[in-house]
């Protein structure tokens, strides 16, 4: 299985080498975690030529699919982390190195006894507050409302602020794959941004 990610060398980020540090160095940066088959981001990617984009994602299958169509839409602004989102976040990435941050549609685990295999939590939450610059934005979307409400609760533990504003890049957010499937099922998405002032 190593193989086929080798094959792709140029989008796979090795957060070992001085190159990972380099990466950025006065950029733009945008942070998806949880990338899935990375349509999000590569869509993202391609819309903003100028600017870095980095997805994070711990499935093995997944990170191959993002390579795939990286290298099929010949991106050279977008490279994927093949890591646990928690971990890159709170260990790997530098402070105050981050621009943007979006978390679309983690897995809810519904059943209470599953809880504590969540995504967004309080830990990971300091960990993009530390890591994002001044001024760095956080969008959390999630299709439960009763998750969107602990995620909610968490935000209030830290130092990120509500943020009404909407940019550039807000207003031409593409739909991921499950965003798609709610939007045709009118199934309602919750949405929250926050700021780093």
């Amino acid at each position: 299985m190593k193989l086929k990610i080798d094959k792709f060398p140029e989008y796979l980020i090795n957060f070992t080498t001085v190159d990972f540090d380099k990466y950025f160095l006065n950029k733009n940066t945008i942070l998806d975690i949880g990338c899935g088959e990375g349509e999000f981001i590569v869509d993202l990617a391609s819309l903003y030529p100028k600017r870095q984009f980095i997805g994070v994602e711990i499935k093995y299958g997944r990170i191959i699919k993002c390579l795939k169509k990286a290298h099929a839409n010949k991106l050279h602004n977008v490279k994927f982390a093949l890591c646990d989102a928690t971990l890159f976040t709170t260990k790997v990435l530098k402070t105050n190195s981050i621009n943007k941050v979006f978390i679309n549609n983690p897995d809810p685990w519904p059943k209470e006894k599953h809880q504590k295999n969540r995504l967004v939590n309080l830990e990971l939450l300091t960990g993009i507050y530390q890591k994002l610059k001044r001024k760095g934005s956080l969008i959390i979307k999630t299709d439960s409302n009763k998750y969107f409400r602990e995620i909610k609760r968490a935000i209030l533990k830290t130092n990120l602020s509500p943020d009404k504003s909407i940019d550039l890049l807000d207003s031409s957010i593409p739909l991921t794959k499950f965003q798609k499937f709610y939007k045709k099922d009118d199934k309602k998405i919750y949405s929250i941004k926050v700021l780093k002032k």
